[in-house]
């Protein structure tokens, strides 16, 4: 006769309520915004008694920076598998069409980005998400990134202000061009980007394929690093009991 353990029961329905008041949460700051996702509304799409939610989460904002640090550990896990992947990535250009896809994958990681007060609210003011709006080159991953190529000689930090500006502006171009419906094709912009950046910043002697192997290991530290110290301020979330 096989029994369930109760208290991994207890552990899967816990789970299950986090996930559900994540999801939630998510839905409706993307479609409703910051000032219309009340803690009453969620606790009603999850079916969760707000009560419960408030055994994890003191605020809204507290919730609201749970999804965020998660978008924000999606980015840099999918900066250090690419790397492994593709070590060419370790080059300016590569990396940056990665990062613009990924600005396109995680939207509350681009409202961040953009400063979507009517998406994140006080969030976008956060000091602990450590995120300045518009500058990448202060997001300490890449920042750490950005050192490491100007050791390799592949970077010249004098044009910090210059990348900021290239990035932003294909960004809210691209954007821009979403919410006015024209469908703008995501993968061409990406390469026209990486082309610019490659031009603009990249030294003509470029470093042979075969050299990249070193700067595209410490891209994978540097980025999962990253990952761990953001996973670490994630606040642990119980709900384990229903009210």
């Amino acid at each position: 006769m096989s029994t369930v353990s109760t208290r991994s029961t207890g552990a899967r329905t816990s789970d299950d309520r986090v996930r559900r008041t994540l999801d939630v949460t998510r839905s409706l700051l993307l479609k409703s915004g910051y000032k219309r996702t009340t803690m009453d509304e969620i606790a009603r799409r999850a079916d969760i008694g707000k009560g419960t939610i408030y055994l994890s989460w003191d605020t809204k904002d507290d919730l609201i920076r749970t999804l965020i640090i998660q978008e924000i550990v999606g980015v840099c896990q999918d900066i250090s598998r690419i790397a492994v992947l593709r070590p060419a990535v370790a080059r300016l250009s590569e990396f940056s069409r990665e990062l613009f896809t990924l600005v396109f994958k995680y939207p509350l990681f681009r409202a961040l980005y953009t400063y979507d007060k009517e998406t994140l609210g006080r969030a976008c003011d956060d000091p602990q998400l450590g995120f300045q709006c518009y500058r990448f080159t202060t997001f300490t991953p890449f920042h750490d990134y950005l050192r490491m190529l100007h050791e390799s000689g592949m970077w010249d930090p004098s044009h910090s202000f210059a990348l900021d500006a290239l990035l932003s502006g294909f960004i809210k171009l691209h954007l821009h061009a979403d919410i006015a419906g024209a469908k703008p094709d995501l993968a061409a912009h990406a390469d026209s980007l990486a082309g610019l950046i490659r031009r603009s910043f990249e030294p003509a002697d470029q470093v042979p394929a075969e050299e990249l192997t070193d700067p595209a290991r410490r891209t994978v530290e540097i980025f999962d690093g990253a990952a761990a110290k953001y996973r670490a301020k994630l606040i642990p979330q119980p709900l384990a009991t229903s009210v």
